[in-house]
């Protein structure tokens, strides 16, 4: 998965996210070390995009939204709690938690035209 962001000068970052957790219909957390780049770029531009493909399903997903990053808290809370129980080292904490409210999703799947928003 690809978590990508981009500052008030609209050059791009993309970094690797190994953990997620989806909430709900609406709301996916983003669990890790995240560059400072994406704390500083969230707090001048929130529009970010997560993409990702599903070698199972094989199809691709690229989800729109918008980021908040948690440095404490409950939401917070809840991704530290999450990467515990998935990471291998018994004291991890994340660096932050990317909140991310969900504006739209495309999916993608190979083959002629197929592109579905």
């Amino acid at each position: 998965m690809v978590f990508e962001t981009a500052g008030k000068e609209g050059n791009q970052n993309a970094v690797q996210v190994f953990w997620k957790n989806v909430l709900n219909d609406k709301t996916v957390l983003l669990i890790g070390d995240f560059t400072k780049l994406n704390e500083k770029d969230l707090i001048e531009d929130k529009d970010v995009s997560i993409s990702y493909w599903d070698p199972e399903e094989e199809k691709g997903y690229q989800i729109k939204g918008i980021g908040r990053y948690h440095t404490d808290g409950s939401i917070y809370e809840v991704g530290r709690r999450i990467m515990l129980s998935k990471s291998k080292k018994p004291d991890s904490a994340p660096e932050g938690v990317i909140e991310v409210i969900v504006t739209g999703i495309s999916i993608m799947r190979p083959g002629p035209c197929y592109y579905r928003r």
